[in-house]
């Protein structure tokens, strides 16, 4: 018995370090306007890990930003970015205009 447990505590570890993988990534930008509109979230079902968002994102940028819906002003310009296995705007409460 005591032989299988180095094998068994070899592989927990080796599963605990395999990068996380999902349905896709979320991308958040972190932005600069003048609307005061601080991010922007997209979600890539095509990438399924971090580090394949991390490879992708800053080729992505351009397409992104020529795409963002109208409410995103087009002087925004990208400050940052972080990539998610869920969706980082899950939770925080928006402030409504009106």
């Amino acid at each position: 018995m005591k032989s299988w447990l180095p094998i068994l505590l070899l592989a927990v570890l080796a599963a605990s370090c395999t990068e996380q993988r999902a349905e896709g990534v979320w991308l958040e930008l972190s932005l600069d306007n003048d609307a005061d509109i601080g991010t922007y979230v997209v979600f890539n079902p095509n990438l399924k890990t971090i580090a394949e968002c991390e490879a992708a994102a800053e080729d992505a940028l351009p397409s992104i930003v020529a795409n963002m819906p109208a409410e995103i002003p087009r002087n925004s310009k990208v400050t940052g970015w972080k990539c998610f296995l869920t969706n980082p705007g899950e939770g925080k409460m928006r402030e409504e205009a009106g």
